[in-house]
Formats: C-alpha cells, structure tokens, sequence
C-alpha cells in the first residue's frame, strides 16, 4: 500500500483473514485506492474546484482536439478565442434561459386568468332581494332609489355600465315583485323590464307591480289580454304601473310600438302579457298602490287569490284555499292605511266573502261558511 493511504483498521484486518488469499489481495487495492475515503467532507461540494483539481492532473480533459486528433491526445498550448474555454460551462447558461422563459410564460398566462376572471366577476349583474316578511330600500348607481315590497328581487348591471368605465346606453333594471322608485334626472333613460312590461321614464316617481296572478277581473276580455301565445294569458306575467308625480311610458315587452303614457298623478295601466297592449291610462287613488309604504296594506279590485299571496309575502306565513271556496277570482278590495296583523285581516276577509278561516301547524285555512250563517 502506498505511504499516504492509511493503514487497515485491526477489525478489518481480522475480517479478511477469513478470506482467500485473492480476495484479500483485491481488498487491499481497492483501500490503496481509495486513499483517504474514510475522512468526512466538511465542507459543501464545489464542482468547479474539482473540475479544476482534475483538469490540473489530466490536462488532456479540458483541452479542446485539434482537426483529425484522437481526444485522448496531447494537449493543445493555444486555444482561439471562439474555441470555449470549457464546454461544461456552456450547459448552465442554456438550461437558465429556458427556466426563465418558462418563468415568464407562466406569470402571463397566470395574469391572463386573472384579468379573466376578474372581467367575469365583474359582469356578473348586481341582485337585491326583500326576502317575505321584509322591505329592503336599494341605492342605484345612478342616485335613483328604489323601495322593494316584500318578496321582490331587483337585478341591473353593476354602476350602469356595459364595460368597466364604459356608461352603458341606459340605466337598466329588472324587476320581478313590487317596487316603489324614485328615479333621478339624466341624459341615459331609465328603463324597468318586468315579465310582461317595459316602463321608460327619465325622472319621476311611480310604482311598478309584477306579481303572479296580477290581472284585475275586469281587465281580463281587453283587448290584447288574451291571445294565442300562452304566455300571455299566464297571470304571473301582468305588470300594473301608478304613477305619483312626472311622465312614464309603459309597452309590452315585445311589443314596444305599443305603449301608454301616464302623464297625471294617480294615473295607472296594466300590461297583461308580454305582447299584450297595456290598458289606456285610468284614475286610480295612489294610496292603494302605496299603502305597502306605510305598514299598511291595500287591494282594489283583485282576485282572492292575489290577495292571499300578497298576504302571504308581506306576513311570511303560508295561506291555503279549501276545496270548499269557490269564485276564488272574484274581485277584493281592502284598505289598511297603518299597519295591520294577519288576523286582522284574514277576519275582515272571510266577513266579507262569508269565510271561515283556521290556523294550521304552518299557516291558515280559508273554507266556506256551513250554510245559514
């Protein structure tokens, strides 16, 4: 063994005198060989020191071939200036400008789904709800405000635009209950769609009413309010609009040549269907359509069964109708400027109809009076 490789430790010497007199000779080469293999590194692995400490051995390693030579020859003593120094080194650059490139194309597609979803978010329309029991006031984008009744929903694009910093054409919304707006002056119209109607109105206060089973009975042989199209003979789509003070114009929905203009406080037309013609303007008293704003609660000449889902939104308490009651679309009206209990009026309701009513484990029941009452 050389003079520098340490000598074996005794518990190897013992081990390989178990061995053949070959295996030990080949396990003492190896230890020759591998010097000093036992001491720990005690310090990081430097490649390039080691490519170094190699080259500075073995010259012929780093050296770059002359044309027609073995690369195991001599060395050249010269190199050009467009020979590489080395070509290890020429690896790293390139495996560094790709992880940059795919750094960067990453961070691009990352920000596009961003943006994306961002934009998507964005066009997503804005909905309040006045859930049953409840009134809700929404403030527009506009500086218009708009009073909801129990049981409504309103839905417009988010600050009245088409695109973000882009107004849209008008100030739109979409009205599915009852409301009560007061719409700012501008240069854009405000524009209220609704099943059946459209109602386009520049600045002014009305009310607008969209709820099932809102036909008035004496509005039902009108003209327009029955047709072929089945959507407009369904009641949940008749839309009633009062005005208190300025100037709408109210048209079906697909028919828009068709239209009234209300132009008188009080003033009121309803839209049956989506291609009905609205009525001609009629005088109403507003205290009907507004007693909603006040606590109290109102109906001139509508159905009973309008009349029980009015009640049933503004109390939150299920009503049901007995098999027993007929004329259940024969007109009602009733009037209660403050606000009233269900009671209350389920009492005057069956006095006026000859009714009955009775609590269930959800509600009420209204059945017919025994006969002689």
């Amino acid at each position: 063994m050389s003079n520098d490789t340490p000598s074996l430790p005794d518990f190897l010497k013992e081990r390989l005198q178990k061995e053949a007199p070959e295996m030990r000779s080949s396990l003492g080469a190896v230890w020759e060989l591998l010097g000093g293999a036992d001491a720990p590194a005690t310090e990081e692995a430097d490649p390039d020191a080691a490519w170094d400490a190699l080259t500075e051995a073995h010259p012929e390693l780093d050296a770059t071939p002359a044309n027609g030579t073995a690369s195991g020859t001599a060395p050249q003593t010269e190199q050009t200036e467009a020979a590489p120094k080395s070509r290890r080194r020429q690896r790293p650059a390139r495996r560094s400008r790709r992880a940059h490139s795919w750094r960067v194309a990453m961070g691009l597609a990352v920000a596009t789904l961003v943006l994306a979803g961002g934009l998507w978010l964005w066009r997503q329309p804005v909905t309040i709800t006045a859930p049953p029991g409840q009134q809700r006031t929404a403030a527009l984008p506009d500086g218009s405000t708009a009073h909801l009744n129990s049981g409504t929903t309103l839905t417009y694009r988010r600050g009245f635009q088409s695109w973000p910093f882009v107004d849209a054409a008008r100030r739109a919304v979409e009205l599915g209950g009852e409301a009560f707006f007061e719409v700012e002056d501008g240069d854009r119209p405000f524009l209220i769609e609704t099943a059946s109607a459209e109602v386009a109105v520049t600045g002014t206060r009305f009310n607008v009413r969209a709820r099932p089973g809102n036909a008035r009975p004496e509005n039902a042989d009108r003209d327009g309010a029955r047709s072929a199209n089945p959507r407009s003979a369904n009641p949940a789509a008749a839309t009633e609009v009062t005005l208190v003070a300025g100037r709408v114009e109210v048209a079906a929905r697909t028919r828009p040549e068709r239209r009234v203009v209300l132009s008188e406080p009080g003033a009121r037309s309803q839209v049956a269907g989506p291609d009905a013609a609205p009525t001609p303007p009629e005088p109403t008293a507003p205290k009907y359509a507004l007693a909603w704003r006040n606590g109290g609660f109102a109906a001139q000449a509508r159905p009973l069964t309008s009349v029980l889902q009015d009640l049933e939104r503004r109390f939150d308490a299920p009503l049901r109708l007995h098999d027993s009651v007929e004329e259940t679309r024969a007109p009602v009206s009733l009037y209660y400027p403050e606000a009233p209990d269900l009671e209350t009026i389920l009492h005057d309701l069956c006095t006026a109809r000859n009714l009955n009513y009775r609590p269930t484990s959800r509600g009420f029941e209204l059945f017919a009076a025994p006969a002689g009452r």
